[in-house]
């Protein structure tokens, strides 16, 4: 979520805390990862997720290791 330098990359937020990563994949498709729940915590499907569907491709300027992780797929 934090690469070297210390940018904050995508983040998933729960309940005002953030609790993990998120990527867009080169298909469009969005993938998250919160830590303790596995390699992949999720594909899509819930809240902004939704949103983004059908949008532009989203790269950060700043790539942190799990976003560039959970983009390559």
């Amino acid at each position: 979520m934090v690469e070297r330098s210390g940018s904050v990359g995508p983040t998933v937020w729960w309940d005002g805390r953030v609790v993990g990563a998120w990527a867009q994949r080169a298909d469009g498709e969005i993938v998250w990862r919160i830590p303790g729940w596995g390699r992949r915590g999720g594909r899509g499907g819930g809240g902004a997720a939704d949103g983004m569907a059908g949008c532009d491709q989203v790269t950060p300027g700043f790539r942190t290791p799990v976003e560039k992780e959970l983009s390559a797929g």
